[in-house]
């Protein structure tokens, strides 16, 4: 009984561990972006297009960022407010898509603190360009 409480534990702990591992957020409190790729077009020699969905849960935030390319994105759940550095908040709903602009450092949150907010994202990018880098 002892090893099975034993080797019970040690797979709990291992899947822990991997869970934690393949989160987004490397602290100790929970992911506040969840991406989901959902396809991945490579047809040129130099450029690939990317879409996914993005939820980001009750009161969190994407953090300050830029990107290299535009990055268009469609509401789908919630609402979502896009602070653009130098510019007044706006709130997208569900039905609303607009456009990040490269280069302009903003911060993306959740409008709501009680449920999530969720988008469909679309941006092509040359190959090996991180689609995003986060500003402090």
């Amino acid at each position: 009984m002892q090893a099975s409480i034993t080797t019970l534990a040690a797979a709990l702990m291992g899947g822990i561990i991997i869970s934690f591992a393949a989160s987004w957020n490397a602290c100790a409190q929970q992911p506040t972006i969840k991406r989901t790729d959902l396809a991945t077009a490579d047809q040129s020699a130099t450029d690939v297009g990317t879409m996914w969905v993005g939820e980001i849960a009750p009161g969190g935030s994407t953090g300050r960022h830029t990107h290299p390319t535009p990055r268009f994105v469609y509401v789908v759940e919630g609402s979502v407010v896009l602070e653009m550095d130098g510019k007044p908040p706006r709130t997208f709903t569900v039905g609303e898509g607009f456009v990040e602009s490269p280069g302009e450092v903003h911060n993306l949150r959740n409008a709501s603190t009680t449920a999530p907010a969720k988008g469909i994202g679309f941006q092509v990018a040359p190959k090996g360009t991180p689609l995003q880098t986060t500003v402090p």
